[in-house]
């Protein structure tokens, strides 16, 4: 794998620097950026040399993958890959690679936030400002109490390095435990065989895991049903990896204190959703990765992957396809 000179099809809206910086690498960039929740435009750039596309796998399903046969790799700007991986991409020689690691760090703080929010009243003291109400919400310890990561990966170690700080006890929940080292911020690091004792034990549940065949509603009535009644959960994962029904039961019921929802089944959360109307919900639209240096980020990876790819090197974090991250 190796091109002298890359031609790149470019369907994500960059700022112009960037296009500017690809071209000083020797690349040849074809522009037309697809607005991703509007339809899919057409393709009138001609495809037939193009060698690596930059798109958001996260929507883009690569329809136009006919229209390249000299496609080698797809960079992806989105860690999650849900449109992009699929059973013909799955079964090509297709070469993927994501943004794994860019969004850690705004992710974890995203993740305090709603941690700080619930544990100090936020919620009910906004409400209560809105009425001119001038009255005592409960408030939570976080010194002492247990955060729970549910898919123990980059982003839960920032948000673990984080909430230690605090005086949180961090335990860590992952599919290989054994990976670890002496400077892992978590006090535990357990097996998905343990699951249930880490939701059984959280104050805070966290969910970061990816979307596969294995989490597809991996949380549901009878995993809900494990928590605390005084316990919040947070997701900042993928939305499909909790069955939404259920979680609107415990809410409802007030079963669990509270929930922190970034992703969701549907996105964008449609108007008449009932998560909207619950009082113990904290809504944010899919931005907990958001950081002004996220572009940034993104591209330092992917101009240091075009160099790769013209050197015939190992590119940085390409996917494993039949995993899905």
């Amino acid at each position: 794998m190796s091109a002298s000179s890359p031609v790149i099809y470019v369907r994500y809206n960059i700022p112009e620097k960037y296009i500017e910086k690809i071209k000083t690498l020797g690349a040849t960039v074809l522009f037309e950026p697809w607005q991703f929740g509007k339809e899919e435009p057409e393709v009138h750039c001609d495809l037939s040399e193009c060698d690596v596309i930059l798109t958001l796998g996260l929507m883009d399903p690569l329809t136009i993958r006919n229209k390249a046969p000299k496609l080698k790799w797809v960079q992806s700007l989105s860690v999650g890959l849900d449109a992009l991986l699929h059973e013909e991409t799955i079964n090509s020689n297709l070469i993927i690679t994501n943004t794994k690691g860019c969004t850690s760090i705004p992710i974890a703080e995203h993740t305090v936030a709603m941690i700080s929010a619930f544990a100090r009243g936020l919620p009910a003291m906004l409400r209560n400002q809105q009425t001119r109400t001038w009255i005592n919400t409960a408030i939570k310890d976080l010194d002492g109490a247990t955060l729970g990561i549910v898919g123990y990966g980059e982003i839960g170690k920032e948000i673990a390095k984080r909430c230690k700080a605090l005086g949180m006890h961090v335990v860590g929940c992952r599919k290989r435990p054994s990976i670890t080292s002496s400077s892992d911020p978590a006090d535990e690091v357990v097996g998905l065989d343990e699951v249930d004792n880490v939701i059984k034990n959280a104050d805070f549940l966290v969910l970061a895991l990816p979307s596969t065949k294995e989490t597809y509603q991996f949380i549901n009535k009878k995993k809900l049903k494990l928590m605390k009644s005084s316990s919040y959960l947070i997701n900042i994962g993928r939305g499909n990896t909790v069955a939404e029904a259920d979680l609107l039961e415990v809410l409802t019921k007030q079963q669990i204190q509270g929930a922190a929802l970034d992703v969701f089944e549907v996105e964008p959360l449609p108007s008449e959703h009932p998560f909207w109307e619950q009082e113990n919900v904290i809504i944010s639209p899919h931005n907990a990765y958001y950081s002004p240096k996220s572009m940034d980020r993104y591209m330092d990876i992917f101009l240091e992957n075009v160099t790769r790819f013209k050197e015939g090197r190992e590119l940085l974090n390409i996917v494993n396809k039949d995993l899905g991250y």
